[in-house]
């Protein structure tokens, strides 16, 4: 690599003006002159028939610059860097389609190597599918590129959150190419065909997640100075956690094997047969306290019994602090008297932070599980920080469900595993506090949408205003929330067979009452819920490299942290 940092210069032009070439001029001679050394492009943009490569290659010797750029070629859609020589450097085809795509699709996941850095590239629908993101990282991708295409799914939501928590969950810059429109576009309602929010354009985000550039709803460039080798990191020892240590702020790094864990990624969706469940229609209570509220306080108690008079299905905690051993008589005899209250209204109990002993000897954090007589059936252990025992589900009498703990929400791939195995419920008890919330809330909402299930969260709920408790459905919706600075118990209903997934077409086209405004604008097309179990199979685990892979002092592998919680 050249140098750590670099301007970056993306594009945002009209689709409607993409069969003009001479619309990229300006703007290719303006990010020239702001310092851009590299230019993304949308992809189709101009619409060429042939000669996309040599025309694209033209402009790259003509401007001086390292241009990304996207085309049809041969049924399928390429994108493709060229040097300032116009020698192209490497290319990636799409290698994921939705249901209804008809696109030939690449068959390699592998960054491309230049002056400036090696370059990941993604197009259309691989942004639905994050090993994509997660294998480029690990072999060594320095910026990440995804090109937007012609898609089934027209979903703003997911199109603004999901690329903040690629670039954050592997803590790389994340560049996304898009065309701006003078067309509001459409985010899809089966039965009202209601007009929705303008997408956002082109878009750069750096390694935290952080917007450093948009184009937004318009045509024009979006340039932003790309540091490569900056870090989020505090040397204030009275932050959260000690930063002193040069941790990034929020890469809080899975210190375990990845080789022990992650075999299951690399393998197609199969998941267990489910049994036949009691009930699917089920109350979930979440408990929200102060960090002093801990086990074997009365205002624990109280919360316990305050959720027990809704009569909830299952009753979950917080993460607990350190002092929740249950060696500890005292201890023991309040989770006790917890697992009774919930026995007697025949709820499952879910404590967060019981700190059971590992094989190593050391106390680490787990989630533990009573079933509604009172007995303990499940446990998970926090993989964070490389005491690990594998992230399992368990079948309740009402569903399939996982647990993860507090900063296990950093590691995308373990609610990836919980889904691999059919989970339909993630429950994460969490001791996360501080200037957090914004950042917790948007991770676990790309876990929902990722993964097509719910995701149940305990926080305590104090310090930022955003830390709150939630239960967010796999749309990725925030549909119920704690009340913030108190104890407080969240009630939240869940239909598990409720129907949910994401919308795709379904070839036909929706009746328009003779009349209604409907009429006038356009002939919607007809739609349907692509389902979790779709998506997942639709996943090309051969092609993931890396991601069951050690690779010692890889920064997106990091082993030993140097801090004492990690492996040596």
């Amino acid at each position: 690599m050249e140098s750590p940092s670099f301007m970056v210069a993306l594009l945002s032009l009209d689709r409607e003006e993409q069969a003009a070439p001479l619309r990229l001029e300006p703007l290719l001679r303006q990010a020239r002159a702001c310092g851009a050394r590299l230019v993304v492009l949308p992809f189709g943009f101009p619409s060429l028939e042939e000669a996309a490569r040599d025309y694209y290659a033209g402009l790259a010797h003509e401007h001086g610059i390292t241009l990304v750029a996207g085309f049809p070629e041969g049924g399928r859609r390429v994108a493709a860097v060229f040097s300032p020589e116009g020698e192209c450097l490497g290319e990636a085809a799409q290698t994921h389609r939705l249901p209804g795509e008809a696109v030939e699709l690449g068959g390699q996941i592998r960054p491309v190597e230049t002056p400036l850095g090696k370059i990941g590239l993604s197009v259309g629908s691989d942004l639905y599918f994050p090993e994509v993101h997660w294998s480029l990282a690990q072999q060594g991708a320095d910026v990440l590129v995804h090109l937007e295409a012609e898609a089934p799914v027209a979903d703003h939501f997911y199109s603004v959150i999901s690329p903040k928590a690629r670039a954050l969950d592997v803590h790389r810059p994340f560049l996304v190419a898009r065309p701006s429109s003078r067309a509001i576009k459409l985010v899809h309602n089966e039965e009202m065909q209601i007009l929705g929010t303008p997408m956002v354009g082109s878009v750069i985000y750096d390694q935290n997640g952080a917007v450093l550039a948009s184009t937004g709803y318009s045509q024009g460039l979006a340039l932003a100075l790309l540091r490569q080798e900056q870090h989020c990191v505090s040397h204030e020892r009275l932050a959260n956690v000690p930063m002193d240590r040069g941790n990034d702020l929020y890469k809080l790094y899975f210190n375990d094997s990845r080789s022990r864990f992650f075999g299951g990624l690399r393998l197609p969706y199969s998941p267990a047969p489910r049994p036949a469940y009691r009930k699917r229609k089920i109350r979930v209570a979440v408990l929200s306290h102060f960090y002093s509220v801990q086990v074997g306080s009365p205002e624990l108690l109280a919360l316990v019994e305050e959720a027990c008079a809704a009569r909830p299905d299952i009753i979950v905690t917080t993460e607990m602090e350190a002092g929740c051993d249950p060696a500890d008589p005292a201890i023991a005899e309040a989770l006790a008297q917890m697992v009774e209250r919930a026995r007697a209204v025949g709820a499952y109990l879910l404590v967060g932070g019981v700190r059971a002993p590992t094989e190593a000897g050391r106390p680490s954090s787990n989630g533990w599980l009573w079933d509604r007589e009172g007995e303990r059936v499940f446990e998970s252990r926090i993989m964070l920080f490389g005491q690990g025992c594998g992230q399992g589900v368990f079948d309740t009498d009402f569903g399939r469900i996982g647990i993860r703990l507090c900063g296990d929400v950093y590691a995308p791939e373990l609610s990836r595993l919980l889904a691999l195995q059919g989970a339909e419920i993630v429950f994460n008890p969490s001791m996360s506090w501080g200037a957090s919330g914004l950042i917790n809330t948007e991770l676990n909402q790309a876990r929902a949408m990722d993964n097509g299930h719910f995701v149940v969260s305990a926080h305590v709920a104090f310090s930022d205003p955003g830390q709150r408790s939630h239960v967010i459905d796999p749309n990725g919706a925030v549909v119920a929330a704690s009340a913030y600075y108190t104890n407080s118990v969240l009630l939240s209903d869940i239909d598990l067979d409720a129907r949910r997934g994401f919308f795709i077409p379904d070839g036909g086209v929706c009746e328009v009452t003779p009349g209604c405004y409907l009429e006038g604008w356009r002939t919607p097309r007809t739609h349907r819920l692509a389902t979790q179990e779709e998506l997942l199979a639709l996943r090309r685990p051969e092609l993931y490299e890396g991601l069951d892979v050690d690779l010692p002092d890889h920064p997106f592998t990091t082993r030993d942290r140097g801090d004492g919680h990690g492996p040596a």
